[in-house]
C-alpha cells in the first residue's frame, strides 16, 4: 500500500505537470529519459539521500554510482526511539531481497550491501537479505533512482527456507554478538547509576558522563535490528538497554536541577 499510494500521488502530480507543460509548449516532449517521470525520479533520489545513499546516474547505460554518506543521515537514528519499532505489529510477512550484481559492478554491490545493513536487513546467505518490515517503498526508490530491479528481486513470503520465525531471526542476525555488546552497556549503566546515587558530581563530570553514555548507547544499539516484539529472541537485552538509558538520563537531570 505505501508504494501504491505513493505512485498514485505521483501519477496525479505528473499528469498535472504534464498538462501544464503541454499547454505552455504544444508538441513538446514531456520526459526525455527512461525513468517513470522527472518528479518520481527526483523524489526517490531525495528520499535515498536522506537515508545516507547518494545515487549518481550514468548516461552510458551502465549501473548508477552508489555512495553511502554519513552526512546524508539528517534524521535522528532509529535506535533513539526503539519502542516505535518494537511495538509495531508485525504483518506476518517476510520481505526477501535477492540480488546478483556482476563483478564489474563490485562497488555498486558492496554499497548496496552496506545500505541494506543500515536499513537493518538480516543476512541469510550470499546476496540473500531479509526483513520483517514492509520494505517495498525503499525497494521502489532503489528501483527508480538506482535501477536495482535490473539486478535484484524482492519477494514476500510467510516462511523462509522452511524455518520457523525464531529460526529465521537467529540465522539472519547475530544476537549472540548483539547481546554481548548490549550487556557491556548494561553493566556500565548500572555502575554509573550506583555512583550517581552515592555522589553529587560537578556539572563538568555529569556532562562528561553523558557524552560517554551516548557513545556507549550508540554502540550497543546501532547493530540492533529493532525487530517487532513478537520476533524478539529469548534473553534479548535491547529493552533493558533503553530502560537503563532513560533512568540514567533522568538521574542526571535531577542532579542538574
Amino acid at each position: 500500500m505505501p508504494v501504491v499510494r505513493r505512485k498514485a500521488s505521483e501519477e496525479l502530480l505528473t499528469l498535472l505537470e504534464g498538462m501544464g507543460a503541454t499547454v505552455l509548449s504544444p508538441g513538446a516532449e514531456i520526459y526525455g529519459h527512461c525513468y517513470p517521470s522527472h518528479r518520481a525520479f527526483r523524489a526517490s533520489l531525495s528520499r535515498l539521500r536522506d537515508k545516507g545513499m547518494v545515487v549518481t546516474p550514468k548516461t552510458d547505460g551502465s549501473m548508477p554510482s552508489l555512495l553511502l554518506s554519513p552526512e546524508g543521515k539528517k534524521h535522528v537514528p532509529d535506535y533513539y526511539n526503539p519502542t516505535r519499532f518494537w511495538s509495531k505489529p508485525w504483518n506476518k510477512w517476510w520481505y526477501i531481497l535477492m540480488f546478483d550484481v556482476p563483478e564489474k559492478d563490485r562497488s555498486y554491490r558492496d554499497t548496496l550491501r552496506n545500505f541494506l545493513k543500515t536499513e537493518r536487513f538480516g543476512y541469510l546467505q550470499r546476496s540473500v537479505w531479509v526483513s520483517p518490515r514492509d520494505v517495498r517503498p525503499v525497494y521502489d526508490d532503489l528501483d527508480r533512482a538506482a535501477a536495482v530491479d535490473s539486478v535484484a528481486f524482492l519477494f514476500e513470503a510467510k516462511t523462509v527456507l522452511g524455518h520457523g520465525n525464531q529460526s529465521v531471526v537467529s540465522e539472519a542476525w547475530n544476537f549472540d554478538r548483539i547481546n554481548e555488546i548490549q550487556q557491556v552497556y548494561i553493566d556500565s549503566a548500572n555502575e554509573n547509576l550506583s555512583l550517581l546515587q552515592r555522589a553529587d558530581p560537578p556539572v563538568s563530570e555529569l556532562v562528561k558522563l553523558l557524552r560517554m553514555e551516548n557513545q556507549a548507547y550508540a554502540q550497543a544499539m546501532s547493530i540492533d535490528p529493532l525487530l517487532p516484539e513478537e520476533l524478539h529472541p529469548d534473553h534479548y537485552a535491547g529493552p533493558r538497554v533503553f530502560e537503563l538509558r532513560r533512568e540514567l538520563i533522568a538521574r542526571v537531570s535531577e542532579l542538574l536541577n
